[in-house]
């Protein structure tokens, strides 16, 4: 799980680095809310960033998960990255 949350969170950086401000503190416990600094394009961004880092969007399909903090990120990200039976 560690590679895959430095990577989230290196991609959460660049968001902000985008945006011309410095990301807080960031760890799998963060809050993935306003209180972060970023607003709903911010995370939008995010998702297409995660994407191209990932090479998938496990966002498409279906119903939304549920993604409260940054280790809910990691893990989904990590979860579709594992092989499908």
């Amino acid at each position: 799980m560690a590679e895959f949350e430095a990577r989230v969170i290196e991609t959460i950086r660049a968001v902000f680095a985008n945006k011309g401000m410095q990301a807080p503190r960031l760890d799998g416990a963060t809050l993935l809310d306003n209180s972060l600094g970023l607003d709903s394009l911010d995370y939008a961004e995010l998702v297409a960033r995660l994407e191209m880092e990932f090479g998938y969007d496990p966002f498409a399909d279906g119903p939304i998960p549920s993604v409260r903090v940054i280790a809910d990120l990691v893990s989904l990200y990590q979860e579709y990255s594992e092989p499908r039976q």
